[in-house]
């Protein structure tokens, strides 16, 4: 397995919090095979490492006095448990070794829509649902409570940047990006028309190779946990 990993899909991150960066100091072979101009090395927030741009600063600043707020940007990640191999994408290993970047990032909302990161999509109706079967259910009362209290927020005044969601770097079948944390906060970003959303990144490990190869065709032939 690969010493690095390298995110599924692009994302239009904010120009001045890439800038505010440090840079990292990574063999130049790791970056050879990645078309994107930037690339952001998520850290690990358990570890204390920070979060760096791994390539592309002259782009952004260019970029940022032609006027641009946002630029594509490819993510790469340190894979947490290579010595486990492919073992560490069962779900209990994946939960031991997964860890946030250090710092969250303002993306376009369409970057979670066009690049079908969620797993389920919200409404009114089924936003923190109850059930007596399920233990993280809410009683009905409180869970309309809740809705509404969400609601007025998102209503007066927009996304709030202090509750990133979370987005988790080759989560379905080892290769694909997947929203981790957020849905709910999608339908009110959907409802009110927010264009920018802040995300955490977080990862473990991912395939390689010809695996990554057949994998991403097979999530894409079997629209592994995607919704249209």
């Amino acid at each position: 397995m690969a010493q690095y990993g390298i995110s599924s899909d692009i994302y239009h991150i904010r120009i001045e919090e890439l800038l505010d960066l440090t840079d990292a100091a990574l063999p130049s072979h790791i970056l050879q095979n990645i078309e994107e101009k930037v690339v952001l090395l998520i850290g690990q927030e358990k570890r204390n490492k920070s979060d760096q741009l791994a390539s592309g600063r002259d782009v952004l600043i260019q970029a940022f006095n032609d006027g641009n707020t946002h630029y594509p940007t490819r993510i790469i990640f340190e894979q947490r448990a290579p010595h486990l191999s492919i073992l560490a994408l069962l779900k209990p290993i994946r939960k031991k070794y997964l860890d946030y970047s250090t710092l969250s990032y303002e993306i376009y909302l369409s970057d979670i829509i066009d690049n079908q990161l969620e797993r389920n999509l919200k409404s009114e109706e089924t936003a923190y649902n109850y059930s007596e079967r399920n233990k993280w259910g809410v009683p009905e009362d409180l869970r309309l409570s809740r809705f509404q209290q969400i609601d007025e927020s998102f209503k007066n005044q927009g996304y709030d940047k202090k509750h990133p969601m979370a987005i988790m770097l080759c989560r379905g079948l080892g290769v694909k990006d997947k929203l981790h944390q957020g849905h709910h906060r999608m339908y009110f970003c959907r409802k009110y028309n927010i264009p920018y959303v802040q995300v955490q990144f977080l990862a473990t490990n991912s395939f390689t190779g010809h695996f990554k190869t057949f994998f991403l065709w097979l999530n894409k032939t079997l629209k592994y946990k995607q919704v249209t």
